[in-house]
Protein backbone atom coordinates (compact mmCIF):
# COMPACT_ATOMS: atom_id res chain seq x y z
CA UNK A 1 0.00 0.00 0.00
CA UNK A 2 1.92 3.64 -1.12
CA UNK A 3 0.59 6.65 1.24
CA UNK A 4 1.43 10.23 1.53
CA UNK A 5 0.53 12.01 4.50
CA UNK A 6 0.89 14.81 2.71
CA UNK A 7 2.39 15.52 -1.00
CA UNK A 8 6.29 15.00 -1.22
CA UNK A 9 7.87 18.32 -1.56
CA UNK A 10 7.95 21.58 0.03
CA UNK A 11 5.83 24.50 -0.20
CA UNK A 12 3.03 22.40 -2.22
CA UNK A 13 -0.39 23.63 -1.09
CA UNK A 14 -3.36 21.24 -2.67
CA UNK A 15 -6.45 22.45 -3.68
CA UNK A 16 -9.75 21.78 -2.87
CA UNK A 17 -10.42 18.96 -5.51
CA UNK A 18 -7.28 17.34 -4.39
CA UNK A 19 -8.20 17.87 -0.36
CA UNK A 20 -11.90 16.06 -1.21
CA UNK A 21 -9.98 13.32 -2.89
CA UNK A 22 -7.72 12.91 -0.22
CA UNK A 23 -10.33 12.83 1.82
CA UNK A 24 -12.22 9.87 -0.04
CA UNK A 25 -9.31 7.57 0.55
CA UNK A 26 -9.47 8.56 4.49
CA UNK A 27 -12.93 8.10 4.62
CA UNK A 28 -12.90 4.41 2.96
CA UNK A 29 -9.49 3.39 5.01
CA UNK A 30 -11.47 4.54 8.17
CA UNK A 31 -14.73 3.03 7.89
CA UNK A 32 -15.80 0.03 10.12
CA UNK A 33 -15.85 -2.79 7.63
CA UNK A 34 -14.36 -1.59 4.62
CA UNK A 35 -11.39 -3.42 3.50
CA UNK A 36 -8.64 -1.62 1.48
CA UNK A 37 -7.16 -3.76 -0.20
CA UNK A 38 -4.89 -1.57 -2.21
CA UNK A 39 -4.42 2.74 -2.02
CA UNK A 40 -2.30 5.17 -3.56
CA UNK A 41 -2.10 8.83 -2.38
CA UNK A 42 0.17 11.20 -5.27
CA UNK A 43 2.79 11.78 -5.31
CA UNK A 44 1.72 15.47 -6.24
CA UNK A 45 3.03 16.05 -9.98
CA UNK A 46 5.49 18.72 -10.43
CA UNK A 47 6.49 18.10 -13.72
CA UNK A 48 3.46 19.23 -15.52
CA UNK A 49 2.31 21.84 -13.02
CA UNK A 50 -1.02 23.38 -12.17
CA UNK A 51 -4.01 23.75 -14.15
CA UNK A 52 -2.67 26.98 -15.97
CA UNK A 53 0.66 25.00 -17.17
CA UNK A 54 -0.87 21.78 -17.78
CA UNK A 55 -3.94 23.28 -19.86
CA UNK A 56 -1.78 24.89 -21.41
CA UNK A 57 0.67 22.18 -22.47
CA UNK A 58 -2.55 20.43 -23.51
CA UNK A 59 -3.07 23.10 -26.16
CA UNK A 60 0.71 23.29 -27.08
CA UNK A 61 1.19 19.71 -27.91
CA UNK A 62 -2.16 18.45 -29.15
CA UNK A 63 -4.03 21.36 -30.00
CA UNK A 64 -7.00 21.10 -27.18
CA UNK A 65 -8.39 23.76 -25.75
CA UNK A 66 -10.14 22.05 -22.59
CA UNK A 67 -13.11 25.11 -20.74
CA UNK A 68 -11.16 26.56 -18.51
CA UNK A 69 -14.29 25.71 -15.85
CA UNK A 70 -12.64 22.46 -15.87
CA UNK A 71 -9.19 23.92 -13.88
CA UNK A 72 -11.15 23.69 -10.82
CA UNK A 73 -11.41 20.34 -10.50
CA UNK A 74 -7.55 19.08 -11.75
CA UNK A 75 -5.69 16.75 -9.94
CA UNK A 76 -2.40 16.81 -10.06
CA UNK A 77 -1.63 13.45 -8.17
CA UNK A 78 0.34 10.99 -10.82
CA UNK A 79 -2.05 8.78 -8.99
CA UNK A 80 -4.69 8.16 -6.52
CA UNK A 81 -6.13 4.75 -6.74
CA UNK A 82 -8.65 1.98 -4.09
CA UNK A 83 -9.37 -1.28 -4.32
CA UNK A 84 -11.75 -2.08 -1.59
CA UNK A 85 -14.73 -4.42 -0.44
CA UNK A 86 -17.06 -4.78 2.40
CA UNK A 87 -18.08 -8.25 3.33
CA UNK A 88 -20.83 -9.85 5.20
CA UNK A 89 -22.37 -12.91 5.85
CA UNK A 90 -25.31 -11.94 3.29
CA UNK A 91 -23.28 -9.23 1.16
CA UNK A 92 -20.47 -8.72 -0.81
CA UNK A 93 -19.54 -5.27 -2.23
CA UNK A 94 -16.64 -4.25 -3.78
CA UNK A 95 -14.92 -1.23 -6.18
CA UNK A 96 -12.29 0.48 -7.42
CA UNK A 97 -10.89 3.80 -9.03
CA UNK A 98 -7.25 4.18 -10.52
CA UNK A 99 -7.37 7.86 -11.64
CA UNK A 100 -4.80 9.84 -13.86
CA UNK A 101 -5.01 13.68 -13.44
CA UNK A 102 -6.99 14.96 -17.03
CA UNK A 103 -3.10 16.13 -18.36
CA UNK A 104 -1.91 12.34 -18.35
CA UNK A 105 -5.22 11.07 -20.10
CA UNK A 106 -5.05 13.19 -23.01
CA UNK A 107 -1.38 11.93 -23.71
CA UNK A 108 -2.22 8.77 -23.38
CA UNK A 109 -2.96 6.70 -26.47
CA UNK A 110 -6.36 5.10 -27.19
CA UNK A 111 -8.30 1.56 -25.88
CA UNK A 112 -8.61 -1.98 -27.66
CA UNK A 113 -11.68 -2.39 -29.04
CA UNK A 114 -14.26 -4.63 -27.45
CA UNK A 115 -14.61 -7.21 -30.36
CA UNK A 116 -12.42 -8.74 -32.60
CA UNK A 117 -13.53 -7.07 -35.90
CA UNK A 118 -14.73 -4.03 -34.95
CA UNK A 119 -16.68 -1.72 -37.06
CA UNK A 120 -14.61 1.50 -38.65
CA UNK A 121 -16.86 3.69 -36.52
CA UNK A 122 -16.04 1.99 -33.60
CA UNK A 123 -12.53 2.09 -34.07
CA UNK A 124 -12.10 5.19 -34.77
CA UNK A 125 -13.95 5.71 -31.41
CA UNK A 126 -11.89 3.64 -29.27
CA UNK A 127 -8.94 5.24 -30.93
CA UNK A 128 -10.16 8.74 -29.50
CA UNK A 129 -10.86 7.45 -25.76
CA UNK A 130 -8.27 8.56 -23.29
CA UNK A 131 -8.73 6.70 -20.34
CA UNK A 132 -8.76 8.85 -16.72
CA UNK A 133 -9.78 6.22 -14.27
CA UNK A 134 -9.23 2.38 -14.89
CA UNK A 135 -9.90 -0.65 -12.76
CA UNK A 136 -6.99 -2.89 -13.03
CA UNK A 137 -7.24 -5.32 -10.30
CA UNK A 138 -11.05 -6.13 -10.21
CA UNK A 139 -12.66 -4.43 -12.91
CA UNK A 140 -12.18 -6.89 -15.41
CA UNK A 141 -11.37 -5.10 -18.45
CA UNK A 142 -13.62 -1.56 -17.19
CA UNK A 143 -12.13 1.85 -17.47
CA UNK A 144 -13.79 5.06 -18.25
CA UNK A 145 -11.99 7.49 -20.75
CA UNK A 146 -12.86 11.12 -22.04
CA UNK A 147 -13.53 12.18 -25.33
CA UNK A 148 -12.91 15.63 -27.18
CA UNK A 149 -14.30 15.99 -30.17
CA UNK A 150 -13.07 18.17 -33.10
CA UNK A 151 -13.54 21.80 -31.92
CA UNK A 152 -14.74 20.85 -28.26
CA UNK A 153 -13.88 22.22 -25.53
CA UNK A 154 -15.26 20.00 -22.93
CA UNK A 155 -14.53 16.33 -23.23
CA UNK A 156 -17.33 13.43 -23.47
CA UNK A 157 -17.34 10.70 -21.08
CA UNK A 158 -17.13 6.70 -22.09
CA UNK A 159 -17.47 4.23 -20.25
CA UNK A 160 -15.32 0.90 -21.75
CA UNK A 161 -16.04 -3.15 -20.92
CA UNK A 162 -13.49 -5.27 -23.03
CA UNK A 163 -15.77 -7.49 -23.76
CA UNK A 164 -19.11 -5.72 -24.19
CA UNK A 165 -18.13 -2.67 -25.49
CA UNK A 166 -18.35 1.25 -25.16
CA UNK A 167 -21.00 3.31 -23.82
CA UNK A 168 -21.63 7.04 -23.88
CA UNK A 169 -22.17 8.61 -20.15
CA UNK A 170 -24.95 11.53 -19.83
CA UNK A 171 -22.41 13.19 -17.35
CA UNK A 172 -19.58 15.26 -17.92
CA UNK A 173 -16.12 15.09 -16.31
CA UNK A 174 -16.92 17.41 -13.17
CA UNK A 175 -19.90 15.30 -12.59
CA UNK A 176 -18.08 12.22 -13.03
CA UNK A 177 -16.02 12.72 -10.16
CA UNK A 178 -18.44 14.48 -7.97
CA UNK A 179 -20.51 11.02 -8.28
CA UNK A 180 -17.24 8.83 -7.61
CA UNK A 181 -17.06 10.50 -3.92
CA UNK A 182 -20.27 9.27 -3.31
CA UNK A 183 -20.15 5.83 -5.05
CA UNK A 184 -16.35 4.83 -4.09
CA UNK A 185 -15.70 3.33 -7.28
CA UNK A 186 -18.34 0.75 -6.81
CA UNK A 187 -17.68 -1.95 -9.66
CA UNK A 188 -20.63 -1.07 -12.73
CA UNK A 189 -22.03 2.40 -11.12
CA UNK A 190 -21.11 4.03 -14.32
CA UNK A 191 -23.92 2.22 -16.23
CA UNK A 192 -26.26 4.43 -14.24
CA UNK A 193 -25.29 7.02 -16.40
CA UNK A 194 -25.43 5.10 -19.72
CA UNK A 195 -27.94 3.93 -22.11
CA UNK A 196 -28.79 0.73 -20.60
CA UNK A 197 -31.53 -1.67 -18.90
CA UNK A 198 -30.35 -3.59 -15.83
CA UNK A 199 -32.71 -6.52 -16.42
CA UNK A 200 -30.12 -7.36 -19.02
CA UNK A 201 -28.55 -10.16 -18.02
CA UNK A 202 -25.31 -8.36 -19.14
CA UNK A 203 -25.59 -5.63 -16.65
CA UNK A 204 -27.57 -8.13 -13.76
CA UNK A 205 -24.22 -8.60 -11.92
CA UNK A 206 -23.71 -4.23 -12.03
CA UNK A 207 -27.00 -3.62 -10.72
CA UNK A 208 -26.62 -6.28 -7.92
CA UNK A 209 -23.53 -4.41 -6.94
CA UNK A 210 -25.32 -0.63 -7.00
CA UNK A 211 -28.31 -2.42 -5.31
CA UNK A 212 -25.87 -3.74 -2.20
CA UNK A 213 -24.30 -0.15 -2.34
CA UNK A 214 -27.21 1.26 -1.52
CA UNK A 215 -28.01 -0.92 0.79
CA UNK A 216 -24.75 -0.43 3.27
CA UNK A 217 -23.42 2.63 2.13
CA UNK A 218 -25.78 4.88 3.83
CA UNK A 219 -24.50 3.31 7.42
CA UNK A 220 -21.48 3.45 6.28
CA UNK A 221 -21.09 7.08 4.84
CA UNK A 222 -23.94 8.30 5.97
CA UNK A 223 -22.75 12.33 5.30
CA UNK A 224 -24.19 11.65 1.30
CA UNK A 225 -27.12 11.50 -1.21
CA UNK A 226 -27.98 8.52 -2.14
CA UNK A 227 -31.55 9.63 -3.77
CA UNK A 228 -30.25 10.74 -7.31
CA UNK A 229 -28.22 7.21 -7.60
CA UNK A 230 -31.19 5.09 -6.39
CA UNK A 231 -33.67 7.07 -9.42
CA UNK A 232 -31.40 6.17 -11.70
CA UNK A 233 -31.36 2.50 -10.76
CA UNK A 234 -35.36 2.57 -10.86
CA UNK A 235 -34.89 4.05 -14.07
CA UNK A 236 -33.22 1.68 -15.42
CA UNK A 237 -34.73 -1.39 -13.95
Amino acid sequence: MTRYAEPPGSGLELTEAERRFLGLLDELSEAPGVDVLHEERGPVDEYIGDADEAFQLLTDELGISLDASLRRVYLRFKGLSSHWAVERPDLYLTGEFSLHHIAAAMLIPGVEPAVDEPSEQEERLCAELRPFDEHLRGGGGTLSALRVTEGSTVPEVWYHHATRGTFRMDIGYPEYLETLLVTKGTYGWQYLFTDVRFGDIDFQGAAENIQNMLQVFPEIFPDHDYSGLRARLEARA
